[in-house]
């Protein structure tokens, strides 16, 4: 069984004995995001000269490659550690020629994953998969059957990859993806090679590391997915979730509802267009946490009434705001019908070269367009995230604490996505050597006056009695900021 990157890196296939599983995805994220990974990258960003671009831009992506570096060698399995990830593959894939990666997503240079002609072309030019592949290859005796798990489309390029590695006569292709365009893939080389297709998909749990207290989590997409009697964390559509049995959420551990439009609990609606009562899943959920992704963009929804549900979702009462994602409108099939979303009419516009479509285009009165639907998307995550911990990325393990760490414990004083770095040279400011605080949530930075870059340099490390040795005045001040910049909390 070889999972190809990029995959949720707290997820793993819960297989029987029968199975060997052959985890490429994280052997990949391992190798482009380790510490040493990072300090090489801010190595070479630090060196950047006049010729390499933007020389401040340049020293301020060595900063934040630094700071996820330190971040990353604390070895705790937090949002820190998923958030130093997405600097170090953002910065890993920034040169490639094919692929832009992010912790969770994998975007084509001048193409598409909805087109799998974009696709191939996509793995035979990227110059990021070269060490994985040659190590599957070698790590797998030449006369093995080899089942190639594509669950999502950020696999895409890596399975071409990989299938051709393997020589396609002895590669089954299965999971999620496979089994929704199993049809497309026949069509398409190198995959119409493939000894076979099926739509077999493992189930999947968290990692162990990713769970807290290390007790087994199954991971539930869907209602069919859930087993009686096992602790269970998911993210679902709302419908999903309304369907499960009441008992079912006496084992959740916590859970993320994708949600379109929220008018109230009683009236929840999908990504579909459907509408759901999630009173007895908000009543019924107790004490697990329970969370929304927001979609921006819906049908007819305006920037000013996605932007009110998010901050009656931050202020509570009841689940949180998770995050915000773009809406994006499931496929329909065959004619292309229905031709209205929540009662509000539309049109969808085919792309006949997408053969691989996740979702369709569309027009719709009163509908942000792609250009005002980032530009919400962006403003209100400044606007929230500075005030909340909204989810790193779709992670499974944020679901499960309610600060989305991970790790069920009792919070540091400290944010753990931030670090305090020491520059030798020239800083991003094009001042002199310097300490600096970093804040990967927020993406800011700001230099340390240099009397206080050891207090704080332990702050970050947890020694807080280090501000009993300061006057209250310089105390008071400096703790101000911290909080101000949010790498540091008020005690309760």
């Amino acid at each position: 069984m070889v999972l190809p990157p990029l995959f949720d890196p707290s997820l793993e296939p819960d297989l029987g004995p029968d199975h060997e599983l052959l985890d490429v995805n994280a052997r990949f994220i391992a190798r482009l995001t380790g510490a040493e990974a990072l300090g090489e990258l801010a190595g070479a960003y630090a060196l950047a000269g006049p010729g390499g671009g933007d020389p401040a831009e340049a020293r301020t992506k060595a900063l934040f490659a630094r700071a996820a570096a330190r971040i990353t060698a604390r070895g705790s399995h937090d949002t820190g550690r998923l958030r130093a990830m997405g600097v170090a593959l953002r910065l890993a894939g920034e040169d490639d020629p094919a692929l832009r990666l992010a912790a969770d997503d994998v975007e084509l240079v001048g193409g598409t994953t909805e087109s799998g002609a974009d696709v191939v072309l996509a793995a035979e030019r990227t110059a990021l998969l070269g060490p994985e592949t040659l190590w599957a290859r070698t790590a797998v005796a030449p006369d093995r059957r080899v089942r190639l798990v594509v669950e999502t489309d950020q696999q895409l390029p890596f399975a071409v990859a990989l299938l051709t590695a393997f020589g396609p006569e002895r590669v089954v292709l299965c999971g999620r993806f496979t089994a929704t365009h199993g049809t497309a893939l026949r069509a398409l080389a190198p995959f119409s090679k493939a000894a076979g297709i099926d739509d077999w998909a493992p189930s999947w749990r968290l990692r162990k590391e990713w769970s807290g207290d290390g007790t087994p989590i199954h991971w539930v997409r869907r209602a069919a997915d859930w087993r009686p009697g096992v602790p269970w964390a998911g993210w679902l559509p709302p419908g999903e979730a309304a369907t499960l049995p009441g008992e079912a959420w006496g084992e959740c551990l916590g859970a993320a509802l994708t949600v379109a439009r929220l008018a109230s609990w009683a009236e929840v609606t999908g990504a579909d267009g459907s509408r759901t009562d999630l009173r007895p899943v908000v009543d019924l959920a107790g004490a697990a946490p329970l969370a929304v992704e927001l979609l921006v963009g819906a049908p007819g929804s305006s920037a000013d009434e996605t932007g009110s549900t998010a901050r009656r979702l931050l202020i509570g009462p009841g689940p949180r705001l998770a995050g915000l994602s773009p809406f994006r409108l499931p496929t329909a099939p065959g004619d292309r019908e229905p031709n209205t979303w929540d009662g509000v009419p539309l049109n969808r516009h085919a792309a006949p070269d997408h053969d691989l479509p996740r979702w369709d285009r569309f027009d719709a009165p009163g509908t942000l367009d792609e250009a005002a639907r980032a530009a919400a998307i962006n403003g209100l995550n400044a606007e929230l995230g500075s005030m909340a911990d909204l989810f790193p990325g779709r992670f499974a393990c944020c679901v499960i604490a309610q600060g989305g760490t991970g790790q069920r414990s009792e919070p540091s004083l400290w944010e753990p996505s931030a670090a305090v770095v020491a520059e030798h040279g020239p800083g991003p400011d094009g001042r002199g050597a310097g300490s600096f605080v970093v804040n990967l949530r927020t993406g800011s930075a700001f230099r340390l006056h240099p009397k206080l870059a050891p207090v704080v340099e332990r702050l970050s490390s947890g020694d807080t009695a280090v501000l009993d040795r300061i006057s209250d005045a310089v105390r008071t001040k400096l703790t101000g900021r911290l909080v101000e910049a949010g790498v540091m909390r008020r005690s309760q």
